[in-house]
């Protein structure tokens, strides 16, 4: 290390160093003027963050444990000061005041998970945390406090989705305002046993349930309602994106020529590419070329392909990349399976990709625009040949 490199590196280090004094000096004269405290001192401090690909450098973020067992969390970017000394009591004073109350209002039967009120989360430093004085009145500190809700998941089981999605308006309307953070409420027309206790997870896009509401208590409440329309003979889509429904006609498949059509779209891409590109040849695979990549050969060129077809409210809600979010479900029994043609737009334009595993079942989320292709078939991968002299 040079001369200045290592005058550079010791003037940051003592300025980091007095930094981190400051705040610890800072954090113990918060702690000690907030609970009127004399006696009491900083017997261990840390970085609070969580770990990276070198450790935990480049957290910034400091907790404190203090001598009567407590921790104070400071953070570095703006300054905040926080402890848990209060935690359990001002949970404990929301949980009974505030969340229970709201969640006995439900007319159904409920699963709700363990949810949590200003955790950090971190991996060194996993705490509750409050900066406000809690003097019992649990609104007003709600006001005061602003706390972050985390993991709060709550799911209803009911046929009557209307009124479930009424009552979990109802919950939001009287949250919001009082806290920050974020939860979901899903509804089900059935499963609730099969949800685990502490509702670590429910996959929205299950045939029973029938909604999803995210609780943005900072933003908005939104809606995802699931909806599956007829877009073909035995293949269904319903919309994944929040507050938008599909309608019968909204999507349906029109026939676009047939395979063979395709089949002259996936060769023109295929052998728009290099043979071998120029970034590949000292070895390595950079760059996609012939050489490296299979031809498309489709079975049955004589098979309809289709587009499609949106409605105009459809188009409205694409998003800037011309497409929707869906989920697609197949109940035929029996067929070719379904597969799609992102087209020539697409990074993959010399492929096809299998929409739905096996006819009869749900297949993955899948964003559809206009310029897609859709066709029932199959085809074979074929590695790259030499094309020989003539």
């Amino acid at each position: 290390m040079g001369i200045l490199a290592a005058a550079v590196s010791m003037l940051w280090g003592c300025t980091d160093r007095k930094h981190y004094e400051e705040a610890e000096q800072n954090a113990l004269k918060y702690y000690k003027n907030k609970y009127d405290l004399k006696d009491v001192s900083v017997v261990r401090s840390w970085k609070a963050g969580n770990y990276g690909l070198f450790g935990y450098i480049g957290v910034k973020d400091r907790a404190y444990e203090m001598s009567d067992g407590n921790t104070v969390y400071w953070a570095d970017s703006t300054q905040k000061v926080a402890d848990s000394r209060q935690a359990r009591e001002i949970a404990e004073a929301f949980a009974k005041e505030i969340m229970d109350p709201l969640l006995d209002q439900f007319s159904f039967p409920k699963k709700v998970s363990s949810y949590s009120l200003n955790r950090t989360g971190y991996e060194s430093y996993d705490e509750c945390v409050f900066t406000a004085y809690f003097d019992g009145d649990i609104r007003s500190f709600l006001k005061k406090e602003q706390p972050a809700v985390r993991d709060l998941d709550i799911v209803l089981e009911t046929e009557d989705q209307n009124k479930a999605e009424q009552e979990i308006t109802a919950l939001y309307d009287a949250l919001k305002g009082n806290i920050t953070g974020w939860g979901t409420a899903y509804i089900l027309k059935d499963g609730l046993n099969e949800i685990t206790d502490d509702v670590q997870y429910v996959d929205d896009c299950e045939l029973n349930v029938t909604a999803r509401a995210d609780l943005r208590f900072e933003e908005t409440l939104r809606w995802y309602r699931q909806k599956y329309i007829e877009v073909f003979d035995g293949i269904y889509m319903t919309s994944r994106k929040t507050d938008f429904v599909l309608e019968d006609g909204d999507l349906r498949f029109e026939q676009a020529g047939t395979c063979a059509d395709l089949q002259k779209m996936l060769d023109d891409s295929y052998y728009a590419m290099p043979v071998d590109a120029e970034e590949n040849k000292k070895g390595g695979y950079l760059v996609k070329d012939q050489r490296h990549e299979n031809r498309v050969v489709l079975d049955d060129p004589s098979a309809p392909l289709y587009r499609l077809s949106m409605s105009e409210r459809v188009r409205n809600e694409l998003d800037s990349r011309n497409s929707l979010s869906v989920m697609i479900m197949d109940t035929r029994t029996e067929g070719e399976p379904l597969m799609i043609y992102y087209g020539t737009k697409s990074t993959a334009s010399f492929d096809v990709y299998r929409v739905i595993r096996a006819p009869g079942t749900r297949g993955k989320g899948e964003s559809v625009s206009p310029d897609q292709y859709f066709y029932f078939g199959t085809h074979q991968s074929m590695p790259f040949e030499e094309k020989k002299e003539q």
